[in-house]
């Protein structure tokens, strides 16, 4: 018998499980991975959704076409939203689809597909949330998306894109609800809020996002107008106000009413007057035809037949009568939602069997009223001309006395400068004689010790002077000696008779010569 070969041949066996499993649990955690990442992920790309579909689970409620909960099977209420998702594909599949888009100006209807059966007598829209039961109705929903981008699950809602209501500059919207309950006061033009019928308020100027199943919007144009009764209209017919005056002539007047719709009573008005049609030219012309014309037809006829043909040929009958039409006028639209703005008479037509004769003499007065204006004008003007030379001559004083007050006023400033300067030179002119005294006072005492160190210095050259000369008898003959003296050094001898010129030059010097000889003895 062989080493290799196990004495018990089902010991062998027993190890190999163990191995299995250790080689499919390395296989398993990249096979799961693989599996949880490469199968199971959802990856929802922006602006788009997933729709859910349940493989397994809860059969649906009877009526029911939507899941509402994770543990019923079909196509799920709930939606993933942009994303990463990670859903086991052995139990759930899913869709992809895009938000639904609100473009600006417009809004979004919601019809909601699934939930319970809503009672339609007493209402036709739902309400966007479920009710105190919890209880969800399918059917239009009464709330609408505005402009924007929706995650919408096409499943649960169809959405229908509608324009937004645009009330125009100049206009407001009456608004009629379709879908109220009943009004409390039936038969009446106007109901509540929330009752079904034409609203008291009117939507002013802007965008409204009214739900179209539910509101209904009509235009109505406030903006003033005009009409306008002249001799033809563009059918060609006679479109003046014609009435008898109160002495029985055919009056015949042009007029022109500028009227509007009152923005308060708008919807009154809508009821009341137009008919209906959401063409706003046609509730302006409802109102033409069934109360402006023939009001103001009526009244005219009213008023104007109050007085004579003649009084219509004067301007203040017409401002009165045009006065009187407006006051009237005004009353009785007023009390139907129109303004009236203004009521112009632009010309009365009378009679022309007295028209002639009137007219004449009218002018005739105006002539002569004219003529007095322009006599008083020209008195005034004369008293203008005159006061304003008044005025002129004035003006001319005042500006001569101004002058004359400017020119002494200049020649006193002047002489005040001229004394200030002469002041000034004064005080310059004090100062520098001080200064020119101190200086002479100075010069005078440097003079007089220069003068007495001069004498001093004259007396001390004088005095050796004097004794030498004072040892002559004479001044010459000291003169001759001195000359004598500063010439003995260049002379050797001198050969002169003493009685000629050269020699007399010496005669001083020799008779001192000897006189002092005689006297002292010297030679």
């Amino acid at each position: 018998m062989s080493d290799d070969v196990p004495l018990n041949p089902k010991a062998a066996p027993r190890r190999l499980p163990i191995a299995v499993l250790a080689v499919v649990a390395f296989l398993a955690v990249p096979a799961y991975g693989f599996y949880y990442w490469g199968l199971s992920r959802i990856e929802v790309p922006p602006q788009k959704i997933a729709i859910l579909i349940q493989k397994t689970g809860d059969d649906l409620a009877k009526g029911h076409v939507m899941a509402r909960t994770a543990n019923e099977k079909g196509i799920q209420l709930a939606i993933l939203k942009p994303g990463r998702h990670f859903r086991n594909p052995l139990f759930w599949e899913h869709e992809l689809h895009s938000y639904h888009s609100v473009p600006q100006g417009q809004i979004g209807v919601l019809i909601r597909q699934y939930g319970e059966t809503p009672d339609l007598s007493q209402n036709l829209l739902v309400p966007k949330d479920p009710d105190e039961q919890g209880r969800v109705f399918k059917g239009i929903v009464r709330e609408v998306l505005k402009p924007g981008d929706y995650p919408i699950n096409p499943y649960a809602y169809h959405v229908e894109n509608h324009k937004a209501i645009e009330i125009k500059a100049g206009f407001v919207g009456v608004i009629c609800n379709r879908v109220g309950r009943t009004p409390k006061i039936p038969n009446t033009y106007l109901v509540d809020v929330g009752e079904r019928g034409v609203q008291r308020r009117v939507k002013r100027q802007g965008a409204h996002y009214l739900n179209p199943y539910e509101f209904e919007v009509f235009a109505v144009d406030i903006r003033s107008q005009r009409l306008e009764f002249t001799d033809k209209t563009e059918k060609g017919e006679d479109g003046a106000l014609h009435f008898p005056s109160s002495d029985g002539f055919e009056i015949e007047v042009h007029l022109t009413t500028e009227w509007s719709i009152d923005p308060e009573r708008a919807a009154e008005v809508f009821v009341r007057i137009g008919t209906g049609k959401a063409d706003p030219e046609h509730l302006l012309q409802d109102i033409l035809n069934k109360t402006l014309v023939p009001a103001i037809r009526g009244i005219a006829r009213i008023k104007g037949s109050q007085y004579p043909a003649a009084n219509y040929i004067s301007g203040e009958t017409r401002t009165t009568f045009q006065t009187e039409i407006f006051k009237s006028l005004k009353t009785a639209v007023g009390k139907q939602g129109i303004l009236i703005r203004s009521v112009l008479v632009n010309d009365i037509v009378p009679p022309d069997a007295i028209a002639a004769p009137i007219r004449a003499r009218e002018v005739a007065k105006e002539e002569l009223q004219r003529n007095k204006v322009q006599a008083g004008q020209a008195v005034t003007e004369q008293g203008n001309a005159r006061k304003a030379e008044l005025v002129k001559q004035g003006t001319a004083q005042v500006l001569a006395g101004t002058e004359t007050k400017k020119r002494v006023i200049k020649a006193k400033i002047q002489q005040k400068v001229a004394l200030i300067e002469q002041a000034k030179l004064l005080l310059v002119a004090e100062a520098d004689l001080a200064a020119a005294k101190l200086q002479a006072e100075a010069i005078r005492a440097r003079g007089k010790a220069e003068a007495a160190v001069v004498v001093a210095q004259n007396e001390a050259e004088a005095k050796p002077l004097q004794t030498s000369v004072n040892a002559f008898e004479t001044p010459g003959a000291f003169s001759s000696y001195v000359f004598a003296q500063r010439i003995a050094p260049a002379i050797g001898s001198v050969f002169a008779s003493p009685e000629g010129t050269f020699g007399k030059l010496f005669e001083d010097l020799i008779d001192s010569t000897r006189s002092k000889s005689a006297k002292g003895g010297a030679k």
